[in-house]
């Protein structure tokens, strides 16, 4: 049973069906977009899982190897974190458990986020489905949304993309699924802001003075997490995630 749920953290009041309320926003209005006072921006983010090694093809057995020993800088054999890491990492090679948005304008803050769950591998399909029917409301008004990742054009969409099409799943968000570097006007990467040597998003938190999401739970969590059954902490990392994309977002769009 794929979970959707809602996770409170912010400052405007939750309205569900999670995304449906941005196509109700403007559902009655006609003004182009560029003359709207308060786009609406989206956070999102994922969290991946590794499928189970027995699974793959002999293709993807050496593709396993390949990324594994990528992440070795000795000439050690890859560990069992190692090969887990690598195959979480590629969309042929693991699987999405956990999708998280937040929406909101930079004028008023954000609402409630809300979290696309898989507990297991077999509900990715099912959590796929929802989420692009839930985007898929928005799109009687796709100027009006700009989407907001952190790294999301190399891994995010990517991952996503391939995901939905293993499954057969059409996307229905041309927009959220742009991936062009310096492009941002439907997608914004935070990662791309600059061209300095790789940061994070807890470095660009703590540059830009926002609250960081770093706590207890990190990412090399996720895959034990959804493995016993604590699918809940996994959406709860995710969503930090996306409330603090979408803040650095607030900081940094002005300047844009």
């Amino acid at each position: 049973m794929v979970e959707r749920t809602g996770h409170g953290r912010t400052c405007l009041p939750e309205q569900t069906p999670p995304l449906q309320y941005l196509s109700e926003k403007y559902a009655s209005q006609n003004t182009p977009f560029d003359a709207m006072p308060n786009p609406t921006y989206v956070a999102w983010d994922i969290e991946t899982c590794p499928r189970p090694s027995e699974e793959f093809s002999e293709a993807h057995r050496e593709r396993h190897e390949k990324e594994s020993r990528r992440r070795v800088e000795t000439s050690a054999d890859p560990t069992e974190e190692d090969r887990s890491k690598a195959a979480s990492l590629h969309p042929m090679l693991g699987w999405i458990c956990c999708i998280s948005a937040v929406a909101g304008d930079l004028e008023n803050g954000h609402r409630e986020p809300h979290s696309w769950t898989a507990g297991r591998q077999e509900e990715e399909e099912g959590l796929l489905r929802e989420f692009w029917s839930d985007v898929q409301a928005m799109e009687g008004h796709p100027s009006s949304i700009r989407w907001v990742t952190f790294f999301g054009k190399q891994f995010d969409v990517p991952f996503l993309s391939a995901r939905s099409v293993r499954h057969g799943i059409q996307s229905t968000s041309e927009g959220l699924l742009n991936t062009h570097k310096y492009r941002n006007g439907s997608h914004l990467d935070l990662a791309n802001v600059w061209q300095a040597p790789w940061y994070s998003l807890a470095d660009l938190c703590d540059h830009l003075g926002v609250e960081s999401p770093k706590g207890s739970f990190d990412g090399s969590d996720v895959e034990p997490a959804v493995r016993d059954g604590r699918i809940d902490e996994v959406r709860d990392y995710c969503e930090r995630d996306v409330v603090a994309t979408f803040r650095c977002a607030e900081e940094l769009v002005p300047f844009l």
